[in-house]
């Protein structure tokens, strides 16, 4: 190496050129940091991003199943009230003080009340599973257990 240094001029730039390429590169070097720290930033912000998506999908869930559960237990009493309502209509038919219409107006009034109801009780079962789905699901059945189930 000393040999190259010492026989001629343009040895010696060549060797200079080859040490100092690779630390003079126009700024690349700088430029690559750069990117590297702004994928590093959007990695980050993604990351938060989805964690807070996250965590509304999980509040939202478990304000709706709140909500239901209160929309049901209003909704509970009402259709208990609308089947004594049918009862006491049919025990005083069967008394011979009122005809079958009042049966019949009484369960008029109770099976819309009781369709309200079921509907009430799988839009809960559907925020139910969504909560679940939003805490990471974990229901995973494998094709002979969903079979099993009776379910398809």
């Amino acid at each position: 190496m000393i040999s190259t240094l010492t026989s001629g001029g343009a040895n010696a730039w060549s060797l200079a050129a080859t040490t100092t390429g690779p630390i003079f590169q126009g700024g690349r070097l700088k430029a690559r940091y750069r990117q590297a720290q702004a994928a590093s930033e959007q990695a980050r912000l993604y990351y938060q991003q989805t964690a807070l998506n996250a965590f509304r999908e999980v509040a939202d869930a478990l304000i709706s199943r709140q909500q239901f559960q209160e929309a049901r237990a209003e909704q509970v009493e009402a259709v208990e009230a609308y089947r004594e309502a049918v009862q006491v209509a049919t025990d005083r038919y069967n008394a011979g003080k009122v005809s079958y219409y009042e049966v019949l107006e009484a369960q008029q009034q109770l099976f819309p009340s009781e369709n309200v109801l079921s509907n009430i009780e799988a839009s809960e079962r559907l925020v139910i599973i969504q909560l679940y789905k939003s805490l990471g699901g974990g229901w995973n059945l494998k094709d002979n257990q969903w079979s099993a189930t009776g379910a398809r």
